[in-house]
């Protein structure tokens, strides 16, 4: 038997056969307005209810043993219980909802490099992980986005950019107080990373193994950021970032932050992430 695993995310649902490397990726924004009010949307929540449901069913029609499991955005929700029942309920499924340090964990496993360090940003939350250091934050590209616009008076990342973006830097370099860490080598994981090695790799279509070959130095990072913010309104005509357009530079500036803060100068991209760990742990323990 072979596994099929739903990563309830905040950004997006994906799923990941086993055996297959391609990801299905579809997005909910579990975690639209979390930042203000700390509880899941009823919209969002149905949203992502009927994803899950189509999945599950689909991966049992397919001879496939279902799991899923959430991260951030479903781990800090008051109302956490209430979608949990609910998928439970119509799904006929119970979620696993990994704790910061297990979702870095099982990142870290699947894709950084023997004595590397990882860099996992996902829609709520980002993790840094090394050998025997774990540090996960609540601020992800739809969070940072949210905390952003609020603090800023903007209504988009075109408004008040500047201010918007001293507010996701003073979170990463004052309030959270990330130590410069010496690690060799550094891999980069989460759709805010592989989006941003796609484009500027400049693909039109995601391709694994182009952006499992981009190189992110820090200096990129600021250019792809001055690109993204000269598009505007075009961010959205980009095929690439089209499901991104509004997250992404709240993203690129969480991972500018980091970068920073923790002394990293480049980091190598990868496709693998979390849920080639989590298969890992199922097969393995």
């Amino acid at each position: 038997m072979r596994y099929g695993i739903i990563d309830i995310g905040s950004n997006s649902i994906r799923f990941m056969e086993e055996g297959k490397v391609k990801k299905l990726v579809i997005t909910t924004r579990l975690g639209d307005g979390l930042a203000e009010t700390g509880r899941l949307a009823e919209s969002s929540m149905a949203r992502s209810v009927s994803v899950i449901k189509a999945l599950v069913s689909d991966s049992v029609h397919r001879g496939l043993i279902p799991y899923a499991y959430a991260t951030s955005a479903v781990r800090d929700a008051e109302n956490q219980k209430e979608f949990l029942e609910r998928v439970r309920e119509s799904c006929g499924i119970d979620i696993d909802v990994l704790s910061g340090e297990r979702e870095a964990e099982y990142a870290f496993r699947a894709a950084a490099k023997e004595d590397g360090g990882l860099i996992d940003i996902g829609g709520a939350s980002f993790q840094l992980v090394t050998e025997g250091f774990t540090r996960s934050i609540k601020l992800g590209c739809v969070r940072g986005r949210d905390i952003a616009q609020a603090a800023a008076n903007a209504a988009s990342c075109d408004e008040n950019w500047d201010a918007q973006r001293r507010v996701i830097t003073e979170i990463v370099s004052t309030s959270i107080a990330l130590p410069k860490i010496l690690i060799r080598s550094w891999t980069g994981v989460g759709g805010t990373v592989t989006t941003l090695a796609a484009f500027k790799a400049g693909l039109r279509e995601y391709d694994i193994k182009t952006v499992d070959s981009v190189i992110l130095t820090r200096s990129d990072v600021e250019e792809l950021i001055e690109k993204l913010h000269g598009l505007g309104e075009a961010r959205k005509l980009e095929p690439i970032l089209n499901k991104r357009h509004d997250v992404i530079m709240y993203g690129a500036a969480i991972l500018a932050a980091v970068m920073d803060t923790a002394g990293i100068g480049k980091i190598a991209v990868s496709s693998r992430d979390g849920m080639e760990g989590y298969l890992d742990y199922l097969k393995n323990g």
